[in-house]
């Protein structure tokens, strides 16, 4: 267990600044005593966020008037699929928690083929659905993730864009 125990430690860091938008690399070392192992694990994380969305000529009517409200933003694009239903269960979850109702906008979008929501998809760069992105009150993308999203690693990134 105490081989372990650092590694776990360094997946924790990693995953901690993944949410948080940093770049960093995390290192975890271990050493026994009692025997001859010895670990190394090192982890290099370059992210792209904070960065400004750009809307395109193409940019639905509907989003830039969401933007204009300049009220921070959870959008989520998602189809009928088991990881989609999960991400939104925890997205519904933080809906109805008091701290971000009235202060965070939240829209949900499903990838059927409508024009204006594959255009959209198109400005995030979605490749894989379920795509999450917090936005704070600037518009400026400080959270985005493609797949499966922790409860809790989104409301850190709720958190950041309202009190950024």
């Amino acid at each position: 267990m105490k081989k372990v125990a650092p590694f776990i430690v360094a997946l924790v860091l990693v995953l901690a600044l993944t949410s948080c938008g940093a770049a960093s690399t995390v290192s975890g070392e271990s050493t026994s005593t009692a025997g001859t192992t010895t670990a190394t694990a090192a982890i290099q994380v370059d992210l792209e966020i904070p960065r400004t969305f750009e809307a395109s000529e193409n940019t639905p009517q509907f989003f830039q008037d969401v933007l204009k409200e300049k009220e921070p933003l959870l959008v989520m694009f998602y189809a009928e699929d088991v990881i989609s239903q999960e991400v939104m269960r925890s997205i519904d979850a933080l809906y109805r928690n008091e701290k971000y109702s009235g202060v965070v906008n939240f829209l949900l979008l499903e990838m059927d083929g409508e024009d204006e929501i594959t255009e959209l998809a198109r400005d995030f760069a979605v490749g894989y659905i379920p795509f999450t992105a917090v936005l704070n009150r600037d518009g400026t993308v400080i959270f985005e993730k493609q797949g499966f999203v922790d409860e809790q690693v989104l409301e850190q990134a709720l958190y950041s864009a309202v009190n950024d």
